[in-house]
Order: C-alpha cells, then structure tokens, then sequence
C-alpha cells in the first residue's frame, strides 16, 4: 500500500545504480587480488630497500633506526649501500 512501483529503465539504457554496482565489484576484485601481491612485496624488501625508501620521505637516522630496531650506525651502513 504505502509502497510506489519503481519505473525499470527503457530497453538499452542501463540503470545507474547496476552500472555503480559493477563498478564496485570490479574494484573490490582488483583490490582483493593485489593484496598478496603487495604483502609479498613488503614482506620481502630488504632493511636497505627499507631504510633508503623511509630516508628518501625524510626520516631521520635515528628515527629510521628505532623503526627497524637496531643503531643508528647501522642504518648509516645500510644507507652508503647502493
């Protein structure tokens, strides 16, 4: 009673909502496939490859150091490497 009948779009025009829908179940899809793909890459960069990313965004030495969990020394080392 207190409902209205919704309208079905004409033939061929697709309804905004099925395309938003789509579109979203794409995006979960990609989403859910890269996932291990970028847990792989993180869990297999090297202190170096770690080190010299964080210096490159502008941490410190010693704040470098404290997230990896050795000197400051070290990370000097891992940061002449090429």
């Amino acid at each position: 009673m207190g409902q209205e009948a919704r309208a079905l779009p004409p033939p061929g025009e697709h309804h905004w909502r099925t395309d938003m829908t789509i579109t979203c179940l794409v995006a979960w899809a990609i989403a859910l496939l890269l996932m291990p793909i970028l847990f792989l890459a993180w869990a297999l960069e090297s202190d170096r490859d770690r080190a010299h990313r964080w210096r490159r965004s502008g941490l410190s030495q010693q704040r470098i150091a404290d997230r990896l969990g050795c000197s400051r020394w070290r990370v000097r080392q891992l940061l002449t490497q090429a």
